[in-house]
């Protein structure tokens, strides 16, 4: 009969709170309709107490909470409005109106980053939606993140290239970018930004008028008080620059700054009658404009005047709560508690704040006082906790005793508590007090004796001692004897596994891994059996079984994304990079959004790339530096090595670019910005090249930038003026006086005309009693592939001193490996003798060497012999060059005694010499020549020639 009274007891009871839910949903529909009829008539205040009512009454209402948000933010409710959006986008993601409220509200407390995060997760369900793009271009640009800004512009204009809106926030985007610019003093970029804008919004007088004085006149409340600033700065007690400030802070409702220049205005002037008046007024208008903005404020006025308020207590209490203020909160709770010190509600919520601000003692403390006078067996059983957690701090911060006093006061409250002869085992262990704490462990044992945990806790608390041995002993003890009981079997396998991780742990890898396939011998797709046995052998390099075993794995957990991962992370450890990336990219496909997956196919694809560039793969590198900038269009590093790899190939195209690429994401950066010059360099664009490197000099003022640009101006320049003098002086023969001395003084001018044509003239004056020479030359040099060009030049005079005819002719040819070869012929006609000569030369450079040599067949008249030349330069610096020569006979060439030639004409005569070049700025040559001849002229009669030579080329 009893036990048919309870059942019916049950069932009524049931039924009613079916009714009471049933209920409580009708009633908070009908109070949603009524707020909406009261939000159509503006009345908010009304709605929002019939929407929290709702909400209270059916928790899981979402339009309720929908409509609730948007009041909380129309009424400035920041902090309520986030947390009621976010309940609503957790039970319905798809509530677009939801992310405009959140994300407002994020932006009215000026917290851009967090309103940015919830446009993304807008846009990714609402591709389409127009307006949450434009908030990610206008909150990009409050976070002054422009680049990125740029991006998604261009992504913004390719989705709607008529919309207007679109075009405006562009528009407002480069207006911000410009603004930027120009407070960082970048007035040509400040400018460009502001054209791009007037682009898109041609009618914005704004924009006009900043682009007539990007120097802002000021004129803001913070303008305005940096110049009051700056007034004080020269005059700290100025009485109008303090009260100007005052104004300013005041007008701006900075109260508490202008309550802080007030009283260093009452410390100057301590009897102003209009400083005195202020601080009574302006102390209460900062008390009425702070309160009228803050619930929690009003609410703690009434309570300061009437502390025995038991509402504006819960009121403040609570609110200060929400907002995770939770010292303020409890600073309360100990207030009212100073009143009654035995009020048990206030004693709990002091309990649960103390708990909160992680005052583990305080807390526990308070839970052993309200736990004997206390019935409530929910309550019993949080007090218990509180206490437990006391003993878990003091057992985190290594302190043991304290952990067990108070393990041991929840133990007196309840013996066979779980939780606390857990710890008191664990801080025995910690004091290092085995015995004690096996003797624990057996204790609980014979609370629990069924309980499969305890068993497994004492087996792997033998293994974390080090007693693997015994700690499996005793599980293998445990399975042989019930072999058919299901629990005992998975605490032989998670002892096993235990085992193995202590293994681990004290990195006795051989006996874990033994321990390991012993377990998947019982359960051959135990998951975390096949974890760590991988790992193992991953971190032994034994990586063909590391990969056998997450084969295995995969074969029982068929696209298991942590062994995909772990696969992926063996092929890269093996160096079998290629294939480490093919499986992080189908990680990352499955679960496009998974950072770490992205960052695996990065690294997979980059070490690919160096691994191929070490070996000398170009092309395969290239092709691995291309997917990693797939995946992250801003990897530096990437783009580096890529265009490295380009340059060393010799593809200077494809290096620009990629060069250029680079520079879109990495704006003036240096290294991309260096790259780009020396690839325009290497394609002859010079104009270009030079015009980077002056960018370059100029904003990274370092003295190899300013070289290079020097360099490359001097490329660009296709004319050359020089003047040189050759002074030539003999000794005597014999008792016969010398030959005079003669000079030559040469004016000449070249010019190149494409990078394949150049051209020169040349204008030669020398001088004695029996007349003045001149002679004018002009010179042609075409260059007809990388491997092949010719010179060709000719020369007339008025057959005075020098020779009345010239002709030469030289083709050349690279070899490779740094030889040049040389075939040519020359014809001279000196008086009234003509001569004839062939000539073969060789080069040879070796940085900074350069090696040649020719010889000469001449024919002249009737005589035939030979003359030999040799030459040395070495490049000190880029500025500076020596060079030496030697030769044997007189050659065609050697114009220092053309005008001895007829004389000389196969005289055997040796010459050497030395120079030095000096290059000013890559502009200004200065150069300084001295040679030695001793001249055969008899049998044994011999002359001496000294010839020093000055040139001047200046290129223009």
């Amino acid at each position: 009969m009893n036990f048919r009274y309870t059942i019916f007891i049950l069932f009524l009871l049931s039924t009613q709170v079916l009714r009471a839910q049933t209920w409580n949903s009708v009633r908070a529909e009908k109070l949603y309709q009524q707020a909406v009829v009261e939000i159509k008539s503006a009345q908010q205040q009304k709605a929002l107490k019939s929407l929290e009512e709702a909400i209270k009454l059916n928790p899981v209402h979402i339009d309720a909470q929908v409509q609730l948000a948007r009041i909380y933010m129309a009424q400035k409710h920041y902090d309520q409005s986030i947390r009621t959006a976010q309940l609503v986008l957790r039970a319905s993601p798809e509530y677009e109106d939801v992310y405009y409220y959140i994300i407002g509200s994020y932006l009215s407390k000026n917290r851009p980053a967090e309103a940015l995060r919830y446009v993304e997760m807008g846009l990714a369900r609402f591709a389409a939606n127009k307006d949450f793009g434009i908030k990610k271009l206008n909150i990009l640009d409050m976070l002054k993140r422009y680049q990125d800004g740029d991006s998604w512009a261009q992504v913004l204009i390719r989705r709607f290239p008529t919309d207007g809106s679109v075009r405006l926030a562009m528009a407002g985007h480069y207006e911000a970018k410009a603004d930027w610019y120009k407070g960082n003093k970048m007035d040509n970029l400040a400018n460009s930004y502001y054209e791009k804008a007037l682009e898109l919004a041609p009618k914005n007088t704004d924009l006009i008028e900043k682009m007539n004085n990007l120097v802002s006149q000021g004129g803001d409340y913070d303008a305005r008080i940096a110049k009051a600033n700056a007034l004080l700065n020269s005059d700290s007690k100025s009485y109008n620059a303090l009260f100007q400030k005052l104004s300013l802070l005041q007008e701006s409702h900075r109260y508490a700054e202008a309550l802080e220049v007030l009283r260093v205005i009452l410390r100057y002037y301590p009897k102003d009658k209009k400083a005195l008046d202020l601080n009574n007024s302006l102390r209460k208008e900062a008390a009425g404009y702070y309160q009228n903005t803050d619930t929690y404020a009003l609410y703690q006025s009434i309570l300061d005047q009437n502390p025995g308020d038991r509402e504006a207590l819960e009121k403040v209490v609570g609110i200060a709560a929400s907002r995770g203020e939770t010292t303020q909160a409890l600073y309360w709770v100990d207030r009212a508690l100073q009143r009654n010190t035995a009020d048990r509600v206030l004693l709990r919520r002091k309990m649960d704040f103390e708990f909160q601000l992680r005052r583990y003692q305080t807390a526990a403390d308070i839970a052993v006082k309200l736990y004997g006078s206390n019935g409530d067996k929910a309550f019993r059983s949080e007090a218990l906790q509180m206490i437990n957690a006391c003993g878990n701090y003091y057992l985190q911060q290594q302190q043991a005793d304290s952990a067990i006093v108070y393990y041991d006061r929840t133990l007196h409250l309840d013996r066979s508590n779980m939780p606390a002869l857990q710890g008191r085992i664990s801080a025995l262990v910690l004091q290092n007090n085995l015995s004690s704490a096996l003797r624990e462990l057996d204790q609980a044992i014979s609370y629990y004796p069924n309980d499969i945990d305890l068993q497994l806790k004492k087996a792997g608390f033998l293994a974390q001692s080090g007693k693997i041995q015994q700690a499996v002993a005793l599980s293998e003890k445990l399975y042989a004897s019930y072999p058919g009981n299901p629990k005992l079997k998975s605490l032989y396998l998670e002892q096993k596994l235990a085992a193995a991780n202590a293994c681990i742990l004290v990195e006795e890898y051989g006996e874990a891994e033994t321990h390991l396939r012993q377990l998947l011998l019982e359960d051959n797709d135990n998951k975390e059996a096949l974890h760590y046995l991988s790992n193992i052998l991953d971190l032994r390099r034994r990586y063909p079984e590391a990969l056998l075993v997450v084969q295995q794995a995969l074969q029982s957990y068929p696209g298991d994304r942590e062994f995909l991962q772990k696969k992926a992370a063996i092929l890269h450890n093996s160096a079998q990079y290629m294939a480490a990336a093919q499986v992080a990219t189908m990680l990352r496909t499955e679960y496009p959004y998974n950072q770490k997956y992205r960052t695996m196919v990065q690294d997979a694809w980059m070490s690919a790339g160096l691994a191929f560039q070490k070996k000398g793969l170009a092309d395969s590198a290239i092709f691995c530096f291309d997917r990693v900038l797939e995946g992250n269009r801003t990897d530096s590093l990437a783009y580096s090595n890529k265009i490295n790899l380009l340059m060393a190939k010799g593809d200077f195209v494809y290096a620009l670019q990629s060069v250029d690429t680079a520079l879109q994401h990495f704006e003036y950066a240096e290294p991309f910005l260096l790259k780009k010059v020396i690839v325009l360099d290497s394609l002859g664009r010079f104009v270009e090249a030079a015009q980077y490197a002056d960018t370059l000099s100029k904003r990274f003022d370092l003295r190899k930038h300013r070289e290079y640009a020097a360099l490359l101006r001097s490329k660009t320049m296709q004319h050359a003026f020089g003047l040189s003098l050759l002074n030539s002086s003999f000794s005597g023969v014999d008792d016969n006086p010398a030959p005079p001395a003669y000079r030559i003084a040469t004016l000449y001018y070249t010019r190149r005309l494409s990078p394949k044509i150049s051209y020169g003239a040349q204008l030669l004056f020398t001088g004695r009693q029996s007349g003045t020479g001149i002679m004018g030359e002009g010179d042609l040099t075409y260059t007809a592939n990388k491997l092949l060009y010719w010179n060709a030049s000719i020369g007339i005079s008025n057959n005075v001193l020098l020779p009345k005819y010239r002709l030469a002719y030289s083709l050349y040819r690279q070899l490779g490996k740094g030889f040049e070869g040389e075939i040519g012929a020359r014809f001279l006609e000196v008086v009234a003798i003509k001569a004839v000569s062939l000539v073969v030369g060789a080069s040879k450079s070796f940085d900074p060497f350069l090696l040649n040599a020719r010889i000469f067949a001449i024919k002249e008249e009737k005589d035939f012999y030979f003359a030999f030349q040799a030459g040395a330069k070495y490049e000190l610096t880029e500025a500076d060059l020596l060079q030496a020569n030697f030769g044997l006979g007189t050659s065609p060439d050697d114009r220092s005694r053309l005008i001895l030639l007829p004389e000389l004409g196969g005289v055997m005569s040796r010459s050497v010499g030395a120079g030095y070049r000096r290059t000013i700025n890559y502009r200004t040559s200065l150069g300084l020549n001295g040679t030695y001849t001793s001249q055969k002229i008899g049998t044994a009669t011999f002359r001496n020639q000294y010839d020093l030579l000055l040139a001047l080329q200046v290129k223009f």
